[in-house]
Order: structure tokens, then C-alpha cells, then sequence
């Protein structure tokens, strides 16, 4: 599966490898899901390993951060590469989820 899921300090992390796109958005949205159950309240979306993402996964990233953001939890996007920080910029994600070049950057950040 290319989405994986462990614990880094009090954060919850995400790894996505390879490409996060409208096929693999049920992954995702489970993975959100288990997060959302636990009583973690920061979310790590390592990206440093994908190769490529879709509106779809942009739209989810959105969503996930408005979502978590009402429930005074947070969301960040960290290692984006290549293309994915490209694609990533010109949608102006980093306006609206903070991008991190490292996990332990960012899991050393408290509070919203």
C-alpha cells in the first residue's frame, strides 16, 4: 500500500510513496479516519517519497486541513519533491497547510 501510518512523538504520521491520486484517495480518507479516532491532534503528511498527486488528492489535502482546523487539530505537509512541490505551490497549498522540511521540524512545532 502506498500510504503508511505511525506515530512520531505525539503526532500521527502519514506516509505516502509513489503517487497520491484519486485512486488511492480511500487509503487516504481511512488513514484520516483512524487518525480522527485516536487523540492525536497533529497530523504529518509525509510527502518526501511521492513522485506525483492529482486535484483529487489536493482537494482531500483541503478538505483534511479545513476539517482538522474546526476540530482544533492540525495538518502538515511535509518533503514535497519535484513535481509534487510544483504542483503543490501552484495550488497554493502552503497558504493553507504548513509545509515542513523535515517530520521532526515538524512535530516540533506546538499549537496552532
Amino acid at each position: 500500500m502506498p500510504i503508511t501510518q505511525r506515530t512520531l512523538h505525539d503526532a500521527t504520521v502519514l506516509h505516502i510513496d509513489e503517487v497520491f491520486t484519486y485512486r488511492n484517495r480511500k487509503d487516504f480518507s481511512s488513514a484520516v479516519m483512524a487518525f480522527r479516532e485516536s487523540q492525536s491532534r497533529h497530523l504529518i503528511v509525509n510527502l518526501h517519497e511521492a513522485t506525483y498527486v492529482d486535484s483529487a488528492a489536493i482537494g482531500l489535502l483541503a478538505l483534511t486541513s479545513q476539517q482538522l482546523t474546526a476540530a482544533e487539530r492540525r495538518l502538515s505537509l511535509v518533503g514535497p519533491q519535484g513535481t509534487v512541490k510544483q504542483i503543490l505551490e501552484m495550488a497554493n497549498i502552503d497558504r493553507m497547510i504548513a509545509v515542513f522540511p523535515t517530520e521532526e521540524a515538524a512535530a516540533a512545532v506546538r499549537g496552532s
